[in-house]
């Protein structure tokens, strides 16, 4: 099942106006492991949008991706192929500077959850684990 806001860590733009998810796979296949490859959609209307997304397993690989495919010409269109920028994974700015008062040790020393040993803990809140799709297609057999 696909997610509705799919991305990818390389855009493409200038698609075909008949481009498959499958055929924009195949397009970068070479460089590197596809994870997935979508061509966007209306959400209304369900039309492909002539721009898609492509995430191959390596940064590294998906730079070379870039680098050979930008510029590329398939079925007369020129393709605009860049580094994905997800809006969550740029660094979000620093909080202001927290107020001067007591320190969080005198804080601590006052509260009334200390476990036995007189030591407190502080829990982090349990990070999303990431998701993602893996497409397996079997490879061409070898002729000879």
């Amino acid at each position: 099942m696909k997610s509705k806001h799919f991305r990818g860590n390389v855009f493409v733009a200038n698609l075909p106006p008949e481009f498959s998810d499958d055929q924009l796979a195949e397009a970068f296949d070479s460089f590197g492991i596809v994870l997935s490859a979508a061509v966007a959609r209306d959400p209304g209307t369900g039309k492909k949008l002539r721009y898609g997304f492509v995430d191959i397993a390596t940064e590294r690989a998906a730079k070379l991706a870039v680098a050979a495919m930008n510029g590329a010409v398939v079925d007369g269109y020129n393709l605009d192929v860049r580094i994905s920028e997800h809006p969550a994974a740029k660094t979000p700015p620093r909080p202001a500077a927290a107020p001067r008062g007591p320190s969080l040790r005198a804080a601590r020393a006052n509260d009334d959850s200390e476990d036995e040993a007189g030591s407190f803990s502080l829990r982090p809140k349990p990070r999303r684990q990431p998701t993602f799709q893996v497409e397996r297609r079997s490879l061409p057999r070898r002729s000879g």
